[in-house]
């Protein structure tokens, strides 16, 4: 990453919901996404059962220590930190199960889990949990999936995805730290959850990003930043949410009443038609619905804009009713 975008990344997140609470109409962008939320997250399917191929690769990214904490999160109502995580009350011992899960059915309820948490099972639940480390399938996962609800994943100050990669359904899930908070590579059912605080990259090479889009999924009614710190030569946030064409096509995909944060990064989303990927031309059935961007201290959401690379000419690819924080219209080009 040269100077001037690492300058230019700088301005975004530092006075976010400050901005957001003093701009007029706020109250009917909120609104509408209290309602999104409310009428989506009650219950989402499960995920589905099908392989994948390999995925990852965001643009910018950001590194250090120490988890950023982000701009005070999302306004009151959306989801936060205290409307997901770990339900007030629930009383958690350590979990001394495997880390490599091979039973089916499995569930793990109440407990801190310490490590990366590697599903090989179907339809294992984890609920009410802390995970110090990560839950996965992996890319080429067959009959292998999993649940998580009202937990919280802490990634750590490393590089690392926190929630992936086919065939999972996350309610009210926070996840911090980490270069990405989540990995939809390919059916995913993502609602009610709040993704922020993604770690500082000090080797100045990690690219983050809040949640990773692929194929088949529902991103429904989440709060989705990412706020990074930028690190020279080449780390920080690319977008909140991404997808690019790198591996496999984007496609499939429901992107719908979420709230999309102002962000470090140069775009607040990638909508799957990024130039020069391999896999760019196969997007299709993209629908970005009822979400909300906030236009941050850039006024713009990222330092360029709100969303690139979305084709509204391919196949089954909607923009509808998206709109800035303060209830203008965004088109899908800015």
């Amino acid at each position: 990453m040269i100077d001037n975008s690492l300058a230019r990344r700088r301005l975004a997140v530092a006075g976010i919901v400050a901005a957001l609470l003093a701009t007029g109409g706020i109250g009917y962008g909120v609104g509408r996404l209290q309602s999104a939320v409310s009428s989506t997250v009650e219950t989402p399917g499960p995920a589905g059962s099908s392989p994948a191929p390999p995925a990852t690769q965001p643009q910018p990214t950001e590194p250090s220590s120490e988890p950023s904490t982000g701009a005070g999160g999302p306004p009151e109502g959306l989801p936060n930190e205290d409307s997901t995580g770990v339900p007030a009350g629930t009383k958690l011992t350590a979990y001394t199960g495997p880390m490599t899960i091979t039973q089916n059915g499995t569930v793990i309820d109440g407990k801190t889990v310490d490590g990366a948490l590697i599903i090989r099972a179907a339809d294992v639940t984890v609920r009410n949990s802390i995970i110090n480390g990560s839950i996965s399938t992996d890319e080429i996962s067959a009959g292998f999936s999993f649940t998580i609800v009202d937990s919280e994943v802490r990634i750590g100050n490393n590089e690392g995805t926190g929630i992936g990669t086919v065939n999972f359904t996350v309610l009210r899930v926070e996840v911090t730290g980490g270069n990405r908070s989540m990995n939809c590579w390919k059916n995913c059912d993502i609602r009610a959850s709040y993704v922020h605080g993604q770690f500082k990259d000090e080797t100045g090479v990690a690219h983050e990003s809040g949640i990773r889009m692929g194929a088949g999924g529902k991103i429904i009614g989440n709060t989705i930043i990412c706020d990074a710190p930028d690190v020279p030569p080449d780390a920080g946030c690319s977008a909140s949410l991404t997808g690019y064409g790198d591996f496999a096509a984007v496609r499939d995909m429901e992107i719908r009443g979420n709230l999309i944060g102002a962000t470090t990064g140069g775009f607040c989303a990638y909508g799957g038609s990024s130039g020069g990927k391999p896999f760019s031309d196969g997007a299709q059935n993209i629908r970005f619905i009822d979400n909300t961007f906030q236009r941050g201290s850039t006024g713009k959401c990222g330092f360029w804009g709100a969303i690139t690379d979305f084709d509204s000419n391919a196949p089954g690819n909607v923009w509808e009713n998206n709109r800035w924080d303060d209830d203008t219209a965004l088109p899908p080009d800015n």
